[in-house]
């Protein structure tokens, strides 16, 4: 919880946040940090990887290799500009790579073009 606080996060964001998700009380000030790093290597500023936890809160409990994962899938189908759909979209976080893949690969089945397949997801809540 140290490592929201030294982040930005007020006690009462954090309350907010733990309302929505207890299991942030367990997380490690570690997990908290590698979570951040890699929205920031992600070209996520500090208001968006705030919004991401307000919107989504269960982002800072995710396994982080998984959420590795997820993001690495995302640039591998064509997304780019990831900070901006995790801004738009944060509860994309919420499903793995495989589902992710899953996904793309029925809506190219269905025949949308790739750019189409990438919009689809990135304007439609696809959890």
């Amino acid at each position: 919880m140290d490592g929201l606080i030294r982040f930005g996060f007020t006690i009462e964001e954090i309350n907010i946040l733990m309302d929505s998700n207890e299991d942030i009380s367990l997380i490690s000030d570690n997990s908290v940090n590698e979570i951040i790093k890699l929205l920031k290597d992600n070209n996520c500023s500090i208001n968006t990887i705030k919004n991401i936890f307000i919107c989504n809160p269960f982002v800072i409990t995710n396994n982080i290799i998984d959420t590795a994962k997820l993001i690495n899938k995302l640039k591998e189908l064509g997304f780019t500009n990831i900070n901006l759909l995790l801004d738009s979209n944060p509860y994309i976080l919420n499903i793995s790579d495989k589902e992710l893949e899953k996904l793309y690969n029925k809506k190219k089945d269905e025949g949308l073009k790739s750019s189409e397949i990438i919009d689809f997801i990135s304007y439609n809540n696809v959890i």
